[in-house]
């Protein structure tokens, strides 16, 4: 079931955002210190088991998300023109831009309550935004239909730079979202590049992981990607929702609970958890609940999350 968020108005509604809406940084200085925001831990459960239930995120998910704590977050957002295409994913007219909104919305939601100090979102073409802590604060930046190339090395170089200093303290989960081929500037295609900073320039590796999320089932568009979820370490890839589902209930079952929330935390734990990468691969063993109570937020389900 897709997750019952809303939807942004027309771009039409919206003026125009100004530089100092999308962060007075632009890509190629360093973000803004990093803020502290406090909040008790009976906060952060009330409002993780609200996020559960709103999401329908399934409570063996949902118990695993506890190992992203202390993690360093990231998400880089294709916002090249390919983006604007339409897409029936969500069983109605929307483009691959609407989608990953509504993935990235739950991303930040999600992740706010494991890092108060919020999610840092990147695009290829636009201004970062910095500290995002609340999924109401994309609808500016991505009221601005996409346009532009496809530079994802430099804009990995850029985050790997920023995050020099946080990387030596805690682990950074970089999440890019692409629906093509990488490119240079210029929009040539650029893979080697790409694979150069993911072979060579994440130092240390293993405190810095990279998932990849498919914005189309387009496999002449992404089968480069397949090649280096079995090739480079700490680098997993997360198919479009539909594939992954489809993928997942054929070793699961049908009745392995799956939403669009689930698809979410995948998206976070797959290259952290390897009980994640094994849901098309083997069957898994679930530790809570059975599909009759694919997600419900009782109470048992308070002693597993977040402290």
């Amino acid at each position: 079931m897709y997750p019952q968020h809303p939807s942004a108005p027309p771009s039409s509604q919206y003026s125009q955002p100004t530089q100092q809406q999308f962060g007075s940084n632009p890509i190629g200085n360093a973000p803004p210190a990093q803020r502290s925001y406090l909040t008790s831990s009976e906060e952060r459960m009330a409002k993780f088991q609200q996020i559960v239930g709103q999401y329908e995120i399934n409570q063996d998910f949902a118990m695993r998300l506890r190992n992203l704590e202390g993690f360093e977050i990231v998400f880089i957002c294709d916002d090249s023109g390919s983006m604007g295409e339409i897409t029936t994913a969500f069983e109605r007219r929307s483009t691959r831009w609407d989608e990953l909104k509504q993935t990235v919305s739950i991303v930040v939601d999600v992740c706010n309550v494991l890092d108060p100090d919020g999610v840092d979102i990147y695009f290829l073409n636009r201004q970062p935004l910095f500290h995002v802590k609340n999924s109401s604060e994309l609808i500016p930046a991505f009221s601005i239909p996409p346009t532009g190339a496809t530079p994802l090395a430099r804009c990995l170089r850029q985050v790997l730079r920023d995050k020099q200093a946080e990387i030596q303290e805690r682990k950074l989960l970089v999440l890019i979202a692409t629906d093509g081929v990488p490119t240079d500037d210029a929009g040539r295609n650029d893979i080697r590049s790409l694979e150069q900073v993911l072979k060579h320039e994440r130092d240390p590796v293993e405190r810095v992981l990279v998932t990849f999320i498919a914005c189309t089932d387009d496999d002449e568009s992404i089968g480069y990607l397949n090649k280096w979820d079995e090739r480079i370490p700490k680098v997993d890839v997360c198919d479009d929702y539909r594939s992954e589902k489809r993928e997942i209930l054929k070793v699961q079952g049908k009745d392995f609970p799956f939403s669009f929330g689930d698809y979410v935390v995948k998206i976070l734990m797959g290259s952290v958890d390897p009980w994640f990468d094994n849901l098309d691969n083997k069957k898994v063993r679930r530790q809570i609940g059975s599909s009759t109570d694919r997600h419900t937020t009782s109470k048992r389900s308070s002693r597993c999350v977040i402290l």
